[in-house]
């Protein structure tokens, strides 16, 4: 079984965030550890102002327990909220990258209700943190928040919905200049809540099991595609993906 670092916010509702990732790494048969970034109040109308930042020290301390433990296959790093978190994190990202660790970034700073999770003062230090991952996750409005320059990045990057219309268009962007597209048609509901989270942990977990990244991207595009066909329905209507549902539906 491979060990997965989660370092992520949680979510309350337990949609996205590090909730989702642990239902991910389960789905995929990994063992899923975590280092708490942030305590949020949330559902899938919107992401409470009151937003409680783990301090760095407390970060840095879950990541030395967990690394203590165990041997960790990948890492997968979603919202940091503020530069004092992203410096505590960047030395443990740059010493597992150069172990030659798998380590996925989903670059969290809005959250699909329009909530920001990340302070403005952050996102060039965020960007720093992309020289020591192998791929990077953001959405089309993250890639727009950050003003990435997606042809000239450290890293690979997956630019989720890409293009969107009756069919659903991910691209993946290499850093040796090679463009792969990947398409799907659009499954309704258009949004839903922890999406993003879910299909980087996904990919996480099929990197740390040797699949290339466009294996691991197919793969994890199809099991998110299932789990929003089977979504959990709420008392707004299906807005939460079922992270039970695995790869063959």
């Amino acid at each position: 079984m491979k060990n997965i670092l989660i370092i992520a916010g949680s979510d309350s509702v337990g949609g996205a965030g590090v909730q989702a990732d642990i239902k991910t790494c389960e789905a995929f048969s990994c063992y899923a550890a975590t280092a708490i970034t942030a305590l949020t109040a949330q559902n899938t109308n919107g992401v409470s102002n009151n937003i409680f930042a783990t301090n760095p020290q407390n970060l840095n301390e879950q990541i030395k327990m967990v690394n203590e433990e165990l041997e960790i296959d990948a890492i997968k790093v979603g919202m940091l909220f503020n530069k004092e978190l992203i410096a505590c994190v960047s030395p443990w990202l740059e010493k597992f990258y150069k172990r030659g660790v798998s380590v996925v970034i989903d670059p969290v700073c809005v959250a699909k209700s329009g909530s920001k999770l990340l302070e403005d003062d952050a996102i060039f230090a965020l960007k720093e943190l992309f020289n020591f991952a192998d791929i990077i996750t953001p959405n089309i409005d993250e890639a727009k928040v950050l003003e990435l320059d997606i042809k000239n990045l450290p890293c690979d990057t997956i630019l989720k919905r890409s293009k969107v219309s009756e069919i659903c268009e991910d691209t993946l962007f290499k850093k040796t200049g090679e463009v792969v597209k990947f398409k799907e048609p659009l499954i309704k509901p258009e949004i839903m809540h922890g999406a993003g989270c879910s299909f980087a942990s996904a990919l996480a977990c099929l990197l740390a099991n040797s699949h290339s990244k466009e294996e691991a991207i197919e793969i994890a595009k199809k099991y998110i595609s299932n789990a929003i066909k089977s979504a959990i329905t709420t008392k707004f209507g299906k807005r939460l993906l079922n992270h039970k549902v695995g790869i063959n539906g």
